[in-house]
């Protein structure tokens, strides 16, 4: 097999500008797409519905560059994405082998961050000619719908539940487009998919971004194992409450058809379980250590006791009984002792006189 990828290109300096691409672009979608999560979620600017009409900001337009270049760059690593998990629960132990993982980080890391990609910036920058067009909008869905029924087969595996995830609401949004006719006429119908779809991006986005790039760092021995288990724990539940929390705010269900709401009603209520066995986790550790509180102070506090019944007059009877000095003594035997003694002494002094 040649060395050379096309002539005069080496595959491995193709390898490395390759990488050295992904790379970038993987860190400007984590870091623009977090700048953007925060905007929009939490301080209430929502950068993403304001630059979709006048254009008035190119940081949603470069985050979805990235992320789907972050996507496409990974395809020259396909054979080398990780087989592998840090997780509690061992592959085995989920039922799974280690190409079924694979796949699965596959799908999330490579095809789901395309999909992200795809509508935005096709409603951002194609002309609504373009978009009217029932050919070309059929056509684009009909790709992703047969992308999103490959994800599905793919995350069976693991878990249903990220197909809602990662593709449920591409899917339906793909079904609706098919039903509807054109990506123009389903936002005339409901305009503020387009917001929500980019919304969405940004959760997906930076979650898969921000684990990917633990893992990286682990291979390279850059953090440790627990580093990677303590941030993804902590990270991906926090975005995904807050997303959660701002679609019901934003009463999502009154605003998106039925075959893209039905998926963000499943997330709902997948946070909500995840919110429930962390409550329940929170108040499990905090009784355990006031139990545990307890028990220690009562410990001391015996101990204490048994430290102040101690005294310098203590005995301990042949049977193992400790009691005070004063009750071990025999006071009628020591009452006849001193009166034998004052008789002696009587019939002593009687001698003397005589």
């Amino acid at each position: 097999m040649s060395d050379n990828f096309l002539p005069g290109i080496n595959r491995r300096y193709l390898g490395s500008f390759v990488g050295l691409f992904h790379a970038v672009s993987s860190v400007a979608a984590l870091v623009i797409g977090n700048y953007l999560f925060l905007q929009c979620f939490l301080l209430g600017n929502d950068i993403l519905a304001s630059s979709e009409v006048d254009n008035s900001s190119l940081l949603p337009t470069i985050f979805h560059v990235t992320t789907g270049a972050s996507g496409i760059l990974l395809f020259f690593f396909w054979k080398s994405i990780q087989s592998y998990q840090h997780s509690t629960t061992s592959l085995k132990d989920k039922g799974l082998t280690a190409k079924q993982m694979q796949n699965t980080n596959r799908a999330r890391g490579c095809v789901a961050l395309i999909l992200c990609a795809v509508y935005p910036l096709m409603y951002r920058y194609l002309p609504n000619e373009t978009l009217q067009d029932v050919v070309i909008s059929k056509a684009v869905a009909v790709v992703v719908v047969a992308v999103c029924v490959w994800m599905y087969n793919v995350f069976k595996y693991y878990g249903k539940g990220l197909f809602v995830l990662y593709s449920g609401t591409r899917f339906g949004f793909s079904l609706q487009v098919l039903f509807t006719g054109s990506l123009y006429s389903v936002r005339q119908s409901y305009p503020y998919i387009v917001n929500f779809l980019e919304k969405e991006a940004l959760l997906i986005s930076c979650c898969v971004e921000f684990g990917f790039l633990l893992y990286y760092l682990e291979s390279r021995r850059l953090v440790s194992v627990q580093t990677v288990k303590d941030g993804c724990k902590r990270y991906h539940p926090i975005l995904f409450y807050v997303f959660s929390g701002t679609m019901l705010k934003e009463k999502f269900f009154r605003r998106l058809p039925m075959s893209v709401s039905w998926a963000t009603f499943l997330e709902c209520i997948l946070v909500c379980l995840f919110l429930k066995a962390m409550i329940k986790g929170i108040i499990t550790t905090v009784v355990d250590k006031l139990r545990s509180k307890k028990e220690s102070g009562d410990r001391r506090e015996a101990f204490a006791k048994k430290q102040r019944s101690k005294s310098v007059f203590d005995v301990t009877s042949s049977t193992g009984r400790r009691s005070s000095i004063f009750e071990s003594v025999d006071f009628g035997e020591l009452s006849s002792s001193l009166n034998n003694s004052s008789s002696r002494g009587f019939r002593m002094g009687s001698v003397k006189e005589e």
